[in-house]
């Protein structure tokens, strides 16, 4: 009877803690996936610090109406962005195709697709992301070697959104998926409290 009792206790003590679920699972899939983009690191149990690669590419989409093909232009010169998961409305992540070539609105021919996978991430309403950006200008004037912050203009701002790319389509669907779940989780164990 004594044995079955602490069998019992070591059951229930073992399922209360996997009530507080881990995301690191979740952050090795986003890690994987956007490993040649940039990087992410999980500050503690709920915020996560991406950090793109430096220069971002600008990420053209175009839409064609009518015959005709107009372009729409997004940059996201992100040094950083600190992401705590519960801000993020995981119901308003985006993927796009986008071109990332410097010639696409000269070689594109309808029908083309493009070579990189946008992804944007909104916040939850009233809440911001905040984050550390940087001049494009100032970057490429750059020549190589280390830099401070303040040699390529970087400053904090405070963002309802951010934008990452991808090298292709299915990284970019394995870190939402992953960001998805990461979300959930922390939300449930938010509403737990």
């Amino acid at each position: 009877m004594k044995f079955r009792f602490l069998v019992l206790c070591g059951t229930l003590l073992i399922c209360a803690n996997g009530i507080a679920q881990d995301v690191s699972p979740q952050v090795r899939q986003m890690k994987s996936a956007y490993a040649s983009s940039g990087g992410i690191v999980l500050l503690d149990d709920h915020t996560l610090l991406i950090q793109p690669n430096m220069p971002g590419p600008i990420c053209g989409l175009p839409k064609t109406k009518d015959g005709k093909t107009d372009w729409s232009f997004f940059a996201f010169p992100l040094a950083t962005i600190k992401v705590p998961l519960g801000l993020i409305d995981e119901d308003v992540i985006s993927e796009d195709i986008v071109f990332t070539r410097p010639d696409a609105t000269e070689t594109y021919k309808p029908g083309d697709i493009g070579d990189a996978t946008m992804v944007v991430v909104m916040g939850v309403p009233g809440k911001r992301f905040h984050a550390l950006t940087y001049d494009r200008e100032k970057l490429a004037r750059l020549g190589p070697g280390p830099h401070s912050g303040a040699s390529y203009g970087q400053t904090e701002d405070d963002v309802e959104a951010f934008g990452l790319t991808f090298p292709d389509q299915p990284s970019a669907r394995a870190f939402i998926l992953a960001l998805r779940n990461a979300v959930t989780m922390v939300k449930t164990q938010a509403a737990k409290r």
